[in-house]
Formats: C-alpha cells, structure tokens, sequence
C-alpha cells in the first residue's frame, strides 16, 4: 500500500455513520454535487443517513428504494496535516485509508498527498 500524508486538515460532518451489510435495502436519495457517484440514502431498518458509492446499490426501483451489494462504512476520519496514512483503496475522489494507529475511514483525496519513495 502506498503512503500518503495529510496535507489540510478533515473534520466529519457525520460523527455517527451509516453502516451497511450486504442485503440491506435503503432508500435512495440525491447524487452529491461536489463528489459525483454518492448516493444521500437511508437505511430502512437503522433510520441511520449518509452518503453511500453508488457502486455498491443495485438500481433504485421506482419507490427509490435500493439494495446494497456489498458491506459498506461511511466513517469519514478527523486528521490534522502531517498525519501519515496508508491508502487500501479509492473510490470518487475519496480513498478509504488507515492511519499507523490502525484508525480507519474515508478522506477526501485533495486533503491527501503521495509520500515519493
């Protein structure tokens, strides 16, 4: 994995985070302006709302009701320039990363900068 560090800092405006399993049906809302291909859903059985890839949801029906296709957190992690994390994956302009406290979460990309080797 490659390393990265913080270079602005990333506060969550979601504290408490919707969390998904795979089967779990929510209902579909907006697409996000800012960052293209997130989905504003609800869980149907939490209540829980957060912004979820639409890459995991299968097609809304036409109630706007969808089903996730595979485990899913929105936990979004508060860092501080200089925090050093490692990069598992990246998905629309957002990368799931750890930090070397074994924190993990989302981050927006532009907060982010490769470490050269």
């Amino acid at each position: 994995m490659k390393q990265y560090k913080v270079i602005h800092p990333h506060q969550s405006n979601y504290p408490d985070p919707i969390v998904l399993a795979k089967g779990d049906i929510v209902h579909y809302g907006e697409e996000d302006t800012e960052f293209p291909n997130w989905i504003f859903c609800e869980s149907i059985e939490s209540k829980k709302r957060g912004w979820v890839p639409k890459q995991i949801l299968s097609t809304p029906n036409e109630e706007h009701i969808a089903k996730v296709q595979e485990d899913y957190s929105a936990l979004e992690l508060n860092v501080i320039p200089g925090t050093l994390v490692q990069k598992e994956y990246e998905l629309n302009e957002w990368s799931f990363v750890h930090t070397t406290e074994g924190e993990k979460g989302w981050v927006p990309n532009k907060v982010i900068t490769p470490i050269k080797q």
